[in-house]
This record gives C-alpha cells, sequence and structure tokens, in this order.
C-alpha cells in the first residue's frame, strides 16, 4: 500500500488551483511551508505544507502528505 508521500507529492512552490472559501471562487495556490492552528485552537502544527490561494494568502488545502505530522501533532499536544 503507497504511504500518502508517495501517492502525490508535493514540494513547496509546486503550484495548483483550488476553491478559496475566502475568495468564493476556484484560484491560483501555491504549496507553502506555514504553521497552522488546529480547528479548535488548542494548538498548531508547525512547518506544515499546506496550499494557499495566490489572491488573498488563505490556507486552502492540506496534501495527504501532511496529515502524518497533523497527527503527530495532536498526539504531542498537552
Amino acid at each position: 500500500m503507497n504511504t500518502p508521500e508517495q501517492i502525490n507529492p508535493h514540494a513547496e512552490g509546486d503550484k495548483g488551483k483550488a476553491i478559496c472559501a475566502s475568495c468564493n471562487a476556484i484560484v491560483p495556490t501555491t504549496f507553502l511551508r506555514r504553521d497552522v492552528p488546529f480547528s479548535d485552537k488548542s494548538g498548531k502544527v508547525a512547518n506544515l505544507l499546506v496550499s494557499v490561494c495566490d489572491i488573498c494568502g488563505a490556507t486552502v488545502a492540506i496534501p495527504a502528505q501532511s496529515v502524518p505530522a497533523i497527527k503527530k501533532a495532536r498526539e504531542s499536544k498537552p
């Protein structure tokens, strides 16, 4: 079975398209590393690879290869 990193790996600087909730449109995106807070505001994942809207700068997607880092950060939060 393939790991998330093997399925469709993205690298920092890769380009794509996604739906941006802030812009309410399909927008061009760039994969960048960011510190991303948990949705419940109880912590954050540092240096996570995410897809960022080129128009407004919002995080619009998280690639599958970043999921293990999120799980690790969730497990290690106090």
